[in-house]
């Protein structure tokens, strides 16, 4: 094997694990992928439903639709209650404890 057979096989390797900065040294990257920090309010998990018969009752208060990914909620008054691809029925309450936020339209 050859040392150009191994830097091929290493340097792409590296690349991924290490950033350069402006200062030449390597460091190592801290970047999270996008998805990752948008799930990132997501560390405890937020009990939903699958359908409103199933939210209206368990939930003692108003049902809103969380979708995944985002940090809003949407009541049921809003074009997107229980229409969007992720997202499930959620409490009001559970939904402002987990600093999910209303949407404002």
């Amino acid at each position: 094997m050859t040392i150009g057979t191994i830097l091929r096989a290493t340097v792409p390797a590296l690349a991924l694990a290490f950033t350069m900065t402006a200062a030449g040294t390597a460091q190592a990257s801290t970047k999270k992928p996008h998805e990752a920090m948008a799930m990132k309010h997501h560390a405890v998990a937020m009990p939903g439903y699958k359908t409103l018969s199933e939210a209206k009752a368990a939930c003692h208060g108003a049902v809103v639709w969380h979708a995944r990914g985002s940090k809003v909620f949407h009541t049921d008054k809003s074009k997107y209650f229980g229409k969007t691809k992720h997202g499930s029925y959620v409490c009001e309450t559970v939904a402002v404890e987990h600093h999910l936020h209303a949407a404002k339209k």
